[in-house]
């Protein structure tokens, strides 16, 4: 199996009832195990100290903070069943 080109961050818990929201990104290159932590170190941190933290505003910033133009956000559709 080749490494995953497709990134799903979820940010858990939104609304204090466990809800969730979910940001599909498509990679350039696969993330590294340095990248996974800086990453999650970044959008943990964004969280914590944007004024307005909404998951894609959170997420892009972090992305570009981090991967630069190795990702791009991609739409997705949910079937659930």
């Amino acid at each position: 199996m080749g490494q995953p080109d497709l990134l799903l961050i979820r940010e858990r818990n939104i609304d204090g009832c466990g809800g969730f929201a979910d940001v599909l990104l498509r990679l350039r290159e696969p993330l590294g195990p340095v990248q996974r932590v800086e990453l999650l170190t970044e959008l943990e941190r964004l969280k914590r100290t944007m004024d307005c933290p909404d998951t894609d505003a959170v997420v892009g910033t972090a992305i570009r903070s981090v991967l630069g133009d190795g990702a791009e956000q991609s739409d997705y559709e949910l079937l659930e069943y």
